[in-house]
């Protein structure tokens, strides 16, 4: 199987090269501030995307989809064909995969919860026979290095990825890590697209199972 990840596009969806493949991903912050013609634009390019399924999670800046047009945002999406995970698990062709759009607390933005308590009952929602996980933000010191020089990765994460050691754990948000790192046995993705200027600088990631 072909998979191909990609991230934060922030409605400049249309610079990234696709070609074919079996299951296409995105790890959140398709639109720039959620507004539901982003969201539009963003479905019907995907939709015409020449993949077998299509799978999509939300991020920070997707608020359209944790606001009240939360069923119209979600609706655009499923009309184009796209599958939305949203703490949710989804089997294609005998693989698992488990999406997530929630991050650590930073600022007043979309899907954001402190750390401690309030993330963790959400990281233990994760089934533990999945093969692909699938979050906006990354673990602790996985590819969480910011311009700034903090790290901004979540720690109860880690420690749930590290248990369950999925295939892939795939992500975005921090622009500046893009790249692929295998570590204890399992494949982690940073597929933002844009570097940390907001510019298109990152081809999508392919992985052949």
């Amino acid at each position: 199987m072909k998979l191909v990840f990609f991230s934060d596009t922030h409605n400049q969806h249309d610079k990234v090269p696709l070609e074919s493949g079996d299951i296409l991903f995105h790890c959140g912050d398709f639109t720039r501030k959620g507004s539901l013609d982003d969201v539009k634009s963003f479905a019907r390019f995907v939709g015409m995307q020449d993949f077998k399924y299509k799978v999509v999670i939300a991020g920070n800046h997707d608020f359209s989809f944790e606001d009240d047009r939360k069923i119209e945002a979600e609706n655009i999406l499923k009309e184009h064909g796209i599958i939305y995970l949203n703490d949710s698990l989804v089997e294609l062709d005998g693989l698992k995969i488990w999406g997530s759009p929630i991050t650590p607390m930073y600022h007043n933005w979309a899907f954001m919860r402190e750390r401690g308590e309030e993330i963790q009952k959400h990281w233990e929602l994760i089934p533990n026979d999945v093969d692909i996980i699938l979050t906006h933000g990354p673990p602790a010191n996985i590819m969480d290095l910011c311009y700034n020089g903090e790290r901004d990765g979540c720690h109860i994460l880690l420690e749930k990825i590290l248990e369950i050691k999925p295939k892939i754990h795939a992500f975005g948000h921090i622009h500046e890590e893009y790249g692929v790192l295998e570590q204890d046995g399992i494949k982690f993705i940073n597929a933002c697209s844009l570097d940390e200027k907001y510019i298109y600088q990152n081809k999508p990631i392919i992985v052949e199972i």
